[in-house]
């Protein structure tokens, strides 16, 4: 009898542990999600804050830009024409900045000058004449 009455205590202990393991398990484990919730909710606050900082900002400098824009218009550059002496095709051609081919050429430096008039002109631009042997002789219409 005193063994079966063993058995049962021990059977009751181990019913017992298991009850307050339940119990037990069941709070620790609500309060590491808690914990790690807690964790995640505070990254999560402190991206949307990033955000709106961003956000913010980005319309800062878009107003600063808008209101920069009403103040200083953009200046618009001119085209600029060149009158240049090629020596290996022995002519004055006509270039304009930026652009890989030459416009216009001619054998004299006088047709040159009355074409790159006429252009900046039309395109109101301006020019510049080089001497043969490259040096400025002339600016005109710079501002």
């Amino acid at each position: 009898m005193c063994f079966k009455k063993n058995k049962a205590e021990k059977q009751k202990k181990e019913e017992k542990k298991t009850k307050n393991t339940e119990k037990e398990t069941p709070r620790a484990v609500k309060k590491e999600l808690t914990k790690k919730d807690v964790t995640q909710e505070e990254t999560k606050k402190t991206e949307r804050k990033k955000v709106e900082a961003k956000k913010a900002d980005t319309k800062t400098t878009e107003a600063k830009k808008a209101d920069s824009a009403e103040v200083k218009a953009p200046k618009e550059r001119k085209a600029l024409y060149r009158v240049v002496y090629s020596k290996e095709l022995k002519v004055w051609q006509i270039k304009k900045d930026g652009a890989k081919r030459v416009i216009d050429s001619k054998h004299t430096k006088e047709e040159a000058l009355a074409r790159v008039r006429e252009l900046s002109e039309n395109h109101d631009s301006n020019f510049v004449v080089q001497k043969k042997d490259g040096k400025f002789q002339k600016k005109a219409n710079l501002k």
